[in-house]
């Protein structure tokens, strides 16, 4: 090898390093780019409380499917209604009840549909009652949460004066 050759090598390997290092000092000395914080959340939106409180339909089939048992005395469906039953309703209440059965009226079949936020902790809902003598019936109840999903009164009377016609 000659010391020309030589030469050249080490002039190209001195060459190579100088640009390496040209390149390592740039990536240091050159300002990085800058970009504004970023803060990710993934907490869920406040919803609106009206709209948490909805019941499920099986919850107010299961009220109204009580409330429509002829076996169950009226006492004993009292914690279904807003704001419970005194003595002269739930006799009252068995009447009506008696009286329906003996047209016929009960067992009932009860479908619940459009369950909708009336304000906070009541709901309304569709409610559709048929039985063996009676033509299906639809009406706008109202149910309310009172540690748990209860009739409201008024739609109590709603419902009395639909089996009871």
């Amino acid at each position: 090898m000659s010391v020309k050759s030589l030469a050249t090598r080490v002039a190209t390997v001195a060459a190579i390093g100088a640009a390496a290092s040209a390149v390592s000092c740039l990536a240091t000395v050159a300002p990085a780019a800058t970009a504004a914080p970023v803060t990710v959340f993934f907490a869920p939106l406040p919803m609106d409380p009206a709209i948490a409180d909805v019941p499920a339909p099986e919850q107010l089939t299961g009220v109204l499917n009580t409330l429509a048992d002829p076996n169950v005395p009226a006492v004993g469906k009292s914690y279904l209604i807003e704001g419970g039953l005194g003595g002269a309703e739930a006799a009252i209440m068995d009447h009506k009840m008696r009286k329906g059965v003996q047209k016929g009226k009960f067992p009932l079949a009860i479908n619940v549909a459009n369950i909708a936020p009336a304000g906070p902790g009541v709901a309304t809902a569709d409610v559709t009652a048929s039985g063996p003598t009676m033509e299906p019936r639809t009406v706008n109840l109202s149910f309310v949460d009172q540690d748990g999903w209860k009739l409201s009164r008024n739609s109590l009377m709603t419902l009395s004066q639909m089996t009871s016609g």
